[in-house]
């Protein structure tokens, strides 16, 4: 008796271990098959970056947001790259932005990655922006916030170097983030439509270089685009009287220095310029769909290097 009680608990627990370690087992290959098609699930709702255009969408606001990004061609993953936001103007496209701008040719050569999300916010009919942050409105600030979270988890960025640049109703976004994330842009540029708001009283300095036509007769008036350019001049602590130089015969360059964290204003002026982003490639094509005059196209700067160049001088402090 004394014996059989010894001899029941070891084979009672050699039978338990044993179970034990086949259910081990069993939980390890069921994992990995688990893990197995879930990542390729992941891979095929969620496709490699490839050099070039990329056209996704992500969830914000409970809406599906579409953008392009665009990898320039130097591009491995290993190297942070900056990234610069373009916005269209009212009516626009990202991709038709991109092809106005030229700047994926500029980011080929330069290596840094764009991102142009398209707006939905409806102004007279068109597709463009909550810039006045219309509270019925779509929030584009949080949607620009989740933008740059999602880009950052699918591509190397520098956070130092995020930058906005847009046109016409894209320019007033762009301004509109330069003062409600001013801790993660590092500077702006801005064709047409230079403003200010209140917000952006509380900033820290923010470099900034516009450029604006005295034909256009769709953005802000000529005397209040200079009037922010003043504005932003002095809320950056620059020398209140710039230096001026003669580009051209139609194009003036207003550089306000001695700044605070060396955020420098530059202005353009460009006289008889119209409604147009400065020396687009696809100048031709826009005079030809009249959607602007050949005449109040310049040529004499080009807008997007003159952006980048900014750009790169000026990463985050």
């Amino acid at each position: 008796m004394k014996h059989f009680l010894r001899f029941r608990p070891t084979k009672i627990n050699q039978y338990f271990n044993n179970v034990m370690r086949q259910l081990v087992i069993l939980f390890a290959v069921s994992f990995f098959l688990c893990f197995t098609a879930d990542q390729k699930a992941f891979s095929q709702t969620e496709p490699a970056l490839k050099a070039g255009e990329n056209i996704l969408s992500i969830k914000s606001g409970n809406q599906t947001r579409q953008y392009v990004l665009y990898i320039p061609s130097g591009y491995d993953g290993k190297k942070p790259f900056p990234l610069v936001l373009l916005f269209h103007g009212a009516g626009g496209s990202p991709k038709a932005t991109l092809e106005i701008t030229g700047l994926n040719i500029v980011a080929d050569q330069e290596a840094f990655i764009i991102a142009a999300p398209e707006g939905i916010y409806p102004i007279g009919g068109r597709n463009a922006w909550n810039v006045r942050l219309d509270a019925g409105g779509v929030n584009d600030v949080e949607f620009v916030k989740d933008l740059i979270r999602e880009i950052s988890l699918k591509a190397a960025i520098d956070k130092k170097r995020i930058y906005s640049t847009g046109f016409s109703a894209g320019a007033r976004m762009t301004v509109r983030l330069a003062c409600e994330l001013p801790n993660v842009l590092a500077a702006i540029g801005v064709v047409t439509n230079l403003l200010t708001f209140e917000s952006c009283a509380n900033i820290r300095p923010m470099p900034v270089i516009a450029f604006h036509g005295t034909a256009d007769r769709v953005g802000i008036a000529m005397k209040d685009v200079e009037a922010s350019v003043v504005w932003w001049a002095e809320h950056n602590g620059c020398n209140i009287i710039p230096t001026v130089k003669k580009i051209s015969q139609d194009v003036t360059q207003k550089t306000y220095g001695g700044c605070k964290g060396d955020a420098e204003v530059i202005f353009y002026h460009i006289n008889k310029g119209g409604h147009v982003w400065p020396d687009p490639p696809t100048a031709e094509q826009l005079v030809k769909a009249g959607r602007i005059k050949a005449e109040e196209i310049n040529k004499d700067i080009n807008a997007t290097n003159l952006i980048w160049s900014f750009f790169e001088a000026h990463p985050l402090p």
